[in-house]
């Protein structure tokens, strides 16, 4: 979840090790959950994330404090106390923004804006520290645009992802869950726990949710919670109308039945979660 610190006495140094919350598979592994309860667990997953000790609480208040404990240390000692943030409220709203527009496009203006309205006015230059720190500490993870015709990385409109879901349970003041949010937040975890680099895909009528990169391999996904309605199937198949490479392309939801067509692989989910080898 963030930095393992192992220091040296010989050399004053430290190696630093990213941990991250456990993968889908990792979980079913650790609760021994069978594939008649895959659905049920992932909705639980929406709820409280994967820390691997919060399955030892049985009751949501315990869940609840030990996921705020785990946070509130990370915050405290890792960016507050390491990096001397004077106005620790600015800092929390920050990252209480940033996780209720999750997946959304980030502008810089409009969180100062809000921060103006809650009376906490800071300069863009500190925003964008207090963001680098969030993101050192692996609490969240900023994912960059790649303009698929021009062939280049933006550095403006990235997006933000939660390394665990379980956060925005305890830092957020929305308490419904957002289905598809938290479905495509959990397929841009599992591209990075299996090792792919990746991006926002912007097209010249839109954006593919995701493209994946490892080893010059390339794949573009879509994520939808569910294919329940044609116009849901026409739209997100649809966004690959202007890509003409030869890259794979996949849709990824819950549904059971095989949506595939055109060349464009439709995925179940749990599939793709259980499959190493994606």
């Amino acid at each position: 979840m963030t930095f393992l610190e192992l220091s040296t006495d010989l050399s004053g140094r430290y190696v630093s090790f990213k941990v991250n919350p456990l993968t889908f598979k990792e979980t079913v592994e650790l609760t021994n959950t069978k594939p008649k309860d895959y659905k049920k667990l992932l909705l639980d997953i929406f709820e409280w994330g994967t820390l691997p000790q919060r399955f030892s609480f049985k009751e949501n208040s315990a869940k609840l404090n030990y996921i705020t404990d785990v946070y509130d240390s990370i915050i405290l000692k890792d960016v507050v106390e390491r990096l001397g943030i004077k106005d620790i409220t600015a800092f929390n709203k920050i990252f209480q923004y940033i996780l209720e527009i999750e997946g959304k496009e980030f502008s810089a203006n409009n969180v100062l804006e809000y921060l103006k309205k809650e009376y906490r006015e800071i300069s863009s230059r500190t925003l964008y520290e207090y963001l680098e720190a969030l993101c050192g500490t692996f609490i969240v993870n900023k994912v960059y645009r790649y303009d698929i015709a021009g062939k280049s990385i933006m550095k403006t409109l990235n997006k933000f992802y939660a390394s665990d879901l379980g956060v925005k349970k305890v830092k957020t003041n929305n308490k419904e869950i957002n289905y598809s949010r938290c479905l495509e937040n959990i397929v841009y975890n599992e591209l990075i726990a299996k090792g792919f680099e990746v991006y926002i895909g912007k097209t010249s009528k839109g954006e593919i949710d995701f493209i994946a990169t490892k080893d010059k391999e390339v794949k573009y996904i879509q994520v939808c919670y569910l294919l329940d309605k044609e116009e849901t199937i026409q739209r997100e198949f649809s966004a690959y109308n202007n890509i003409n490479d030869n890259y794979p392309k996949y849709v990824i939801s819950l549904d059971e039945e095989n949506h595939s067509k055109n060349g464009i692989k439709h995925l179940n989910i749990f599939d793709f979660l259980m499959n190493d080898n994606f």
